[in-house]
């Protein structure tokens, strides 16, 4: 069996990217580079570099956690892409690091495979092998099968990284295959197919890597999470078993540490969410803007000036927004508002500071602000304004091109008539008649040009009122909203998703109750989370975000989410502590912008803007099916209100037009199953 080793440091004081950081560097390479100076020592020769040899799923892994520089460092030569051709480096030792599958063990085989066409190994001859996760016997097989590698093999290790960081604490899989949906939600197999397979294996590489031996909860009504908990319990089972040096958080060894809770969610569960329009900053980014893997391409904007008789013109600039980026740290989960406040006061300070003299010394006499232009020259004379300045003028140019989208796609309206859909209530507290919305709903289909904006607000219509009243209200709605065939079939695609199109007949007082107000998306039998924005444009809370709070406070239900195996007594009934007070919900003043802040608002921090400490046992979370920017947030807000540390992943991370194209996908799997069943016929 290969080894796992990891050290026995605590990794509750470090976050999840900074612990897969240490580990690829520490563990990997750092371990590697040592070794290659010991085998050059006793050898007296060779060179003291190695070369990397990836594939495209350890590649991302690397680039999502260490720069070229760190690998630079580690006497990295140069980075190769296993499945392509190679040129030899025979003085050189070797180092794979690649998912633990047949193809890639196969073509690593091939290089060190004998043949008429060989001039002999591509590399020298010490060989590193790193598995992101668990190698399988029969593919460990041919390793061994292979006697030319394995005497050179220094090292075998899985490395348990086989996901991606996306934040701090958040972290996916990456997994985007368009059959996903069809495979979760639309086969009718009982049995755990491979995607579902490798999804849970790839989960445990997670827990491995926080060294957390987690109790596993899930929603007792979704057969889903029963299955994907069982699954996730027995893997992790074996893998305890199979590595008995690996430690875990709550072993009873180590101290001042509690085990962890994994808590396994569905997309089905909420619908809503990845559909609502969210106007955070990396919500709206993900939302409205060109995006693609954290790059983002924007228009920079350089203003010219009359005197040298140059005119504004427009660069196309590329950025990375992730964790590297402290502006981007720092403002992503803000409402655009205060991001486009705080980027100009930011601003603003650096230009009236004392010690930016130069800056001010450029519009001296003028009583105007600075130019773009003027400051850009003046910030030439001061090399440590320029970096900052270039980062925040990006930010601002991006916050400012969100904003373009909005005003462009009317959303201040629309967003105000999703928000009354989603929460049952208008900005003021009253609770609109179904009939009034839907009359509004109409009017925003008739003024609406672009056809995926209707198809939205319809999906949001339905969801949020679990179904309409009728099927003539249906047909109605459909009919104003002008959509295609293709359109179509994805509204009737949420039916997959477990969402009622039209609601049961109902007689009596409850076909009255059901015409009269429009309902709240809440999570039934429990009370819904209450915002804590300022802004009434952003009054729906996700529906996960309540379930991590009573999670994180000892307060969830044991019979709606029960546990795999017994939890502990404390935890089984309400939590060794009272549960902690929620920030109250903001509510707005009557005839208030919808933009404007409330005077009672208050963050998500801690007592004077301070981060709380974290404490207590882990709280994962994991979503099948996409975990959407608003749920991300909202972990982040209730970590820093419980002081409960919260890591939250999924398949993949989703934006509205995701989620709209798996459900687009389970329509054209419904074609491709058709095709296949015709021509078997």
């Amino acid at each position: 069996m290969p080894s796992v080793g990891k050290k026995s440091v605590s990794s509750k004081t470090q976050s999840l990217r900074d612990i897969v950081q240490q580990h690829l560097l520490h563990d990997v390479f750092e371990a590697s580079n040592a070794a290659v100076q010991q085998h050059r020592g006793k050898t007296g020769g060779g060179s003291s570099w190695m070369v990397l040899v990836v594939d495209p799923e350890s590649l991302r892994v690397i680039s999502s956690s260490i720069g070229m520089y760190n690998l630079m460092e580690q006497h990295v030569s140069i980075v190769e892409h296993l499945m392509k051709k190679r040129a030899p480096f025979r003085d050189q030792a070797v180092l794979y690091f690649v998912e633990p599958d047949e193809k890639s063990v196969a073509r690593i085989v091939e290089d060190w495979t004998p043949s008429k066409g060989k001039k002999g190994p591509l590399y020298g001859d010490a060989v590193f092998l790193y598995f992101l996760g668990r190698l399988p016997d029969k593919i460990f097989g041919m390793i061994k099968n292979c006697k030319e590698l394995v005497k050179r093999v220094k090292v075998l290790k899985e490395v348990n990284l086989d996901f991606l960081t996306k934040e701090a604490y958040a972290y996916h899989f990456d997994m985007k295959a368009a059959s996903m949906y069809s495979d979760l939600y639309v086969s009718k197999s009982v049995d755990v197919s491979p995607l579902q397979d490798r999804m849970i294996s790839k989960l445990v590489t997670v827990c491995a890597t926080l060294n957390e031996y987690p109790h596993v909860r899930f929603p007792a009504r979704n057969p889903l999470c029963v299955s994907l908990a069982n699954l996730f319990q027995q893997k992790m089972n074996e893998f305890v078993g199979a590595n008995s040096t690996w430690w875990y958080n709550g072993d009873g060894v180590h101290p001042n540490s509690e085990r962890a809770t994994m808590l396994i969610m569905d997309r089905k569960d909420d619908c809503l969410s990845p559909l609502i329009h969210e106007f955070t900053y990396e919500a709206m980014v993900n939302d409205l803007l060109p995006i693609d893997d954290d790059r983002i391409t924007y228009d920079s904007v350089n203003a010219g000036t009359a005197k040298e008789g140059s005119e504004e013109t427009t660069t196309k600039m590329d950025a990375l927004l992730n964790d590297n980026d402290e502006v981007w740290v720092e403002l992503r989960g803000k409402h655009i508002a205060d991001v486009i406040q705080k980027l100009s006061q930011k601003i603003r300070d650096i230009v009236d500071s004392s010690t930016g003299s130069a800056l001010n010394n450029s519009a001296k006499g003028s009583g105007k602000a600075l130019s773009i232009n003027q400051m850009a020259k003046a910030l030439k004379a001061i090399p440590e304004y320029r970096e900052i300045m270039s980062k925040l003028s990006q930010h601002m140019q991006i916050a400012h091109q969100c904003m373009d989208k909005f005003n462009k796609q009317g959303l201040l309206d629309l967003s105000d008539l999703e928000q009354t859909l989603a929460t049952g209530q208008t900005d003021e507290g009253r609770s609109p008649k179904l009939k009034e919305m839907l009359g509004q709903v109409v009017e925003e289909f008739r003024k609406q040009d672009d056809s995926r904006m209707r198809l939205r607000l319809l999906a949001i219509v339905i969801v949020s009122q679990r179904g309409l009243a009728s099927e003539s209200d249906l047909q109605k709605l459909i009919h104003e909203a002008n959509l295609s065939k293709q359109e179509l079939a994805i509204i009737h695609n949420l039916e997959k998703m477990g969402c009622t199109l039209v609601q049961e007949a109902a007689t009596g007082k409850m076909a009255k109750l059901r015409d009269r107000r429009v309902t709240s998306y809440g999570r039934e039998g429990s009370s819904s989370s209450e915002s804590t924005s300022e802004y009434s444009s952003s009054r729906y809370v996700p529906l996960l975000k309540s379930v991590m709070e009573e999670a994180a406070s000892g307060n969830l239900s044991v019979d709606e989410y029960p546990s795999v195996m017994p939890l502990p007594d404390a935890e089984a009934v309400l939590g060794s502590g009272s549960k902690p007070k929620m920030v109250s919900s903001v509510r707005k003043d009557t005839g208030a912008s919808k933009w404007k802040k409330s005077s009672t608002g208050s963050g998500a921090s801690g007592p004077g803007g301070k981060k709380k400490s974290h404490g207590g046992g882990r709280q994962i979370v994991f979503v099948a099916g996409g975990v959407c920017y608003s749920e991300m947030r909202a972990a982040r807000e209730v970590m820093e209100a419980t002081g409960t540390e919260v890591v939250i992943g999924s398949t993949k991370c989703i934006a509205p037009a995701d989620f709209i194209g798996d459900l687009h996908s389970l329509f054209q799997q419904e074609k491709t199953n058709e095709e296949s069943d015709s021509e078997d016929e």
